[in-house]
């Protein structure tokens, strides 16, 4: 597994951090689903997910109803950058919670294309499950009090829509 160290100020939302930034857009592959898209906008062929309408966004909804309810093309690379705790949800979503993120993985594969790219963003590196090969690891450290955020890359093993999780 590639391990790749960044040293970035910590800024309110992910992706104005540029050196993160470039490290993900990097990574990223044909359609790419952003379900926490927050404020700024990648630099790849995106499609934008996020719960808060002030946010730019394709949709305006709970990840986990979106991805459930899905039904268009399927997505090369799937970004998964919610809120690392309950503090960050409350102060960015004005106090709404996030979609239970273990669920959310489980039914994610069912709108993924084979070899699918997983980025995911967090204070731990947790991982999808079954079928999937965890490809990288970057580890951001944010200087300072901040927690580093710990990004791990997968690639979905062929098709997995029928593993029982």
């Amino acid at each position: 597994m590639k391990f790749t160290y960044l040293k970035q100020p910590s800024k309110r939302w992910t992706f104005e951090q540029p050196k993160l930034k470039r490290w993900i857009e990097k990574r990223c592959k044909g359609r790419v689903l952003n379900l926490f898209a927050g404020k700024v906008k990648l630099e790849v062929n995106e499609v934008r997910v996020d719960i808060n309408e002030d946010m730019p966004a394709d949709y305006h909804m709970d990840a986990y109803e979106f991805v459930k309810n899905y039904k268009g093309e399927k997505f090369d690379t799937v970004i998964l950058d919610s809120p690392y705790s309950l503090r960050k949800s409350m102060e960015k979503y004005h106090g709404k919670v996030f979609s239970k993120f273990q669920k959310l993985k489980k039914i994610l594969p069912r709108i993924m294309n084979d070899k699918c790219v997983v980025i995911t963003l967090g204070y731990n590196s947790s991982s999808m499950s079954k079928g999937f090969i965890k490809k990288e690891i970057c580890l951001v450290c944010h200087g300072g009090a901040h927690h580093d955020t710990v990004i791990l890359v997968e690639e979905k093993l062929g098709n997995i829509e029928n593993y029982i999780f």
